[in-house]
């Protein structure tokens, strides 16, 4: 037993085994495993890169079957000038502004050029409905004809000259 003990005697105690940098601190760096400090920024690269391809992926895939933001008039006239009278086809009137986009998104899918106005805007219209309209047309016999044609193939439409309040 005393060899034994002789041996270990010998040996250098743990304490004494030391791989101190130069400046004698011990860095944090120096005990992980080699190559774990590239790991990081790599799963940071493949992590950005599988978001941008589920978005556009999602993005032209919602495209794709025509799902988009139906147009919206609020605060501009449809007609290039501000107080010009213009002629629409009054599709319906809707209490909330999603009912009267969900509206409007299914005339689109049908081909027509509709959108959603606010009441409040327009006269001669009563306020506090959000409005589904086609068009907007010219304030002219043309225009009106068209407008005409298009109540035709609308249930429950009428044409509307509107003018900015």
């Amino acid at each position: 037993m005393t060899e034994l003990s002789s041996d270990l005697a010998e040996e250098p105690a743990p304490e004494e085994i030391s791989e101190e940098p130069e400046t004698g601190l011990l860095s944090r760096w120096s005990l992980q495993t080699p190559g774990i400090d590239i790991f990081w920024p790599i799963l940071a690269v493949v992590l950005t890169t599988v978001v941008i391809v589920v978005a556009s992926v999602a993005h032209s895939s919602m495209a794709a079957v025509g799902v988009g933001d139906p147009r919206t008039d609020w605060a501009a006239s449809p007609s290039p000038a501000m107080d010009a009278p213009f002629v629409v086809v009054q599709v319906s009137s809707r209490p909330t502004q999603a009912q009267a986009q969900a509206e409007a998104q299914k005339l689109i899918m049908a081909k027509f050029n509709a959108g959603v106005l606010r009441s409040d805007f327009y006269e001669p219209m009563n306020k506090g409905w959000y409005v589904v309209f086609v068009g907007p047309f010219e304030n002219s016999t043309a225009g009106k004809a068209q407008a005409e044609a298009v109540t035709r193939q609308i249930e429950g439409s009428l044409v509307r000259t509107l003018r900015r309040r």
